[in-house]
């Protein structure tokens, strides 16, 4: 059964905390695949049009100023003269000379760019960098001759790649060559690129350094690469891009192309392509879908990490729920067959309060409540069936009492007359036995439980022979509050029985009954001769002794329980030659459910 329950716990567990963070992990994922997709839509356009921008700067514009300087005459016919070796003027040689600082410095401010040639339709000689003119029969360099006169008409650039080694004991270097067919002569410009070194150039204007980029022709060769490894599955990217480029010529776009993975090589690529509006160039960003993967990695660790520490977690609660669970429905078992045999309920250890606990707590509680209920509910009935027996044997013939006593007084009131002090004891002792034998079930107000104690009190000053001042402090408001009868004067009776030694004075005594909101305050204060601790602790121990035979406060005290309940039982306080203290709380709400106003 705990088995069953326990992987019921844990299917429950698992809906709950399991495939809601599932849910999250894959709405996340699927969140962050389509920002870093857009964000690659987004990085080939901005690479490549970088990549247009410098083509502009350093090549285009270089072929472009030569093309429009030859436009001048002046400088036109300087350049023929010199390719041609007819006798220059002056001014030719100051053109020339000008010409030739404008290739020199170009060709430094650009350390990618390898040389440049200018060359003339039918001239056996041509322009290089260096402001010297080269044979086209002797130099070392003649192969972009004849790849220019095999350039169609139709074509005002052209590109290729080639290979340039000067002396046998050089590296050889690869090259892209650019053919600018001039306007206003009829000639080329060939600018010879070092495919190394421009690489690197351009891998510097790369978002990151994953991505790549391709310079491919008309006819879909690599021309350039940012990484070498392109150049040994070069005939796999012409088949790739050779059609594309076709489709290019017809519709004028790359929609079937950009923002598609394709394969070159062992790896596959996001691909952006578009065309050089400067040169008869291809450009091709290439991201590889590895990059994308490795963005995703770091997620799909975390995901996986709290998936799994996750189910570890669902697995130590739905074991430790089942085994507590159980624990607590053994007790409950245990409480149930305990309390139907009628044993004494133990205290369970609950080591925290959850639902099980606090069940069991309650059912321990009501158990034990209902056992105290039933005793005090025998003990108030025993109670209640003594207090009716000494009330009936109270009013045995009482109107014997009252006869006898009125036949004493008037026999007094005959021989010494109605001022007489006898005369006075009886007829206030006259009034205390008509109060104390009436009903004792039957509430009085406060008021006439002060009334009765000071008939009670002048029979004590005879009796003491008024070494007792008594002071009397009652709030106004609450005289009509209904309370039972010999309310205070036990309290009174203990001050003088047990506070007035036979050496004091006088003995002041204090009865005080105030409101205090929520309840009402009673207290008797006198100065007495006190009672030292120990004193104090016995008469406690006297007074909440059920079986004590003490009538005095005792009987108050237990009065005072069964009316208002446990918080109204009595206070004392004492100081041995002080005095003492006797006081008690009433709840406020047992005179507002009587219907009294405090």
């Amino acid at each position: 059964m705990l088995k069953r329950f326990f992987l019921r716990r844990v299917r429950s567990f698992f809906t709950i905390m399991i495939i809601p963070n599932l849910l999250l992990f894959l709405v996340i994922g699927m969140v962050l695949l389509g920002t870093q997709k857009a964000a690659l839509k987004e990085r080939g356009p901005v690479t490549l049009n970088s990549i247009e921008e410098s083509l502009e700067a350093s090549l285009y514009n270089t072929s472009y100023q030569v093309d429009v300087l030859m436009s001048n005459p002046s400088y036109s016919l300087a350049l023929r003269k010199l390719l041609t070796q007819t006798e220059m003027t002056q001014k030719d040689q100051l053109f020339f000379g000008l010409i030739k600082n404008f290739f020199v410095s170009y060709k430094t401010s650009y350390t990618y760019i390898h040389s440049i040639y200018l060359y003339l339709d039918g001239v056996d000689q041509f322009l290089t960098s260096n402001g010297q003119r080269a044979s086209v029969a002797t130099y070392y360099d003649t192969e972009w001759l004849g790849d220019y006169e095999g350039m169609g008409e139709e074509y005002k650039v052209f590109s290729n790649s080639r290979w340039l080694q000067r002396y046998s004991y050089d590296e050889p270097v690869e090259v892209l060559t650019i053919y600018y067919r001039t306007t206003y002569l009829d000639g080329v410009i060939v600018i010879n690129v070092d495919k190394e070194k421009y690489g690197n150039m351009l891998r510097n204007l790369l978002l990151s350094q994953e991505q790549e980029v391709l310079l491919l022709n008309h006819q879909g060769e690599l021309v350039c690469a940012t990484d070498s490894h392109f150049t040994q599955i070069e005939p796999e990217i012409k088949s790739i891009f050779k059609e594309e480029i076709a489709r290019y010529q017809q519709s004028g776009s790359f929609a079937e192309i950009n923002h598609t993975l394709r394969r070159m090589g062992e790896e596959r690529y996001f691909l952006y392509m578009r065309h050089s509006e400067f040169f008869d160039i291809y450009q091709v960003s290439a991201i590889p879908l590895s990059y994308l993967i490795s963005g995703l990695r770091f997620y799909v660790g975390i995901a996986v990490l709290v998936l799994v520490l996750n189910i570890m977690l669902v697995l130590w609660l739905a074991y430790s729920y089942t085994k507590r669970s159980f624990y607590y429905i053994e007790e409950c078992v245990n409480v149930f067959s305990a309390a139907e045999r009628g044993e004494e309920l133990r205290q369970a250890e609950v080591k925290e309060q959850d639902e099980y606990g606090m069940i069991l707590n309650n059912i321990i509680y009501l158990h034990l409540r209902n056992n105290q209920m039933k005793v005090e509910l025998l003990e108030k009935q025993h109670l209640y069936e003594m207090t009716e027996m000494m009330a009936l044997q109270l009013q045995i013939n009482p109107h014997f009492i009252f006869n006898t006593l009125q036949i004493m007084d008037f026999e007094i009131i005959r021989k010494v007359g109605m001022d007489s002090v006898p005369h006075r004891m009886i007829q206030q002792l006259s009034r205390v036995v008509k109060y104390a034998l009436s009903n004792p079930t039957e509430p009085v107000s406060l008021k006439m439980e002060i009334d009765y104690l000071k008939a009670y009190l002048e029979i004590q000053e005879y009796r003491f022979h008024n070494r007792g001042i008594t002071y009397f402090e009652i709030d106004e408001t609450i005289l009509s509050c209904q309370v039972f009868r010999l309310l205070l004067q036990p309290m009174l009776e203990n001050c003088f029985m047990h506070g007035m030694g036979a050496e004091q004075g006088h003995m002041v005594v204090k009865i005080k009954a105030f409101d205090r909101g929520d309840q009402i305050s009673f207290a008797v204060v006198d100065n007495g001769v006190g009672m030292e601790r120990r004193e104090v602790e016995e008469l406690y121990r006297k007074i909440n002794d059920k079986k004590s035979r003490n009538i005095g406060l005792t009987n108050l005290n237990r009065r005072l329980i069964l009316h208002y309940g446990e918080r109204s039982r009595l206070r004392i306080q004492s100081r041995k030659g002080k005095g003492t203290i006797i006081q008690f709380w009433v709840p406020k709400r047992f005179f507002e459910e009587s219907g009294d106003q405090a």
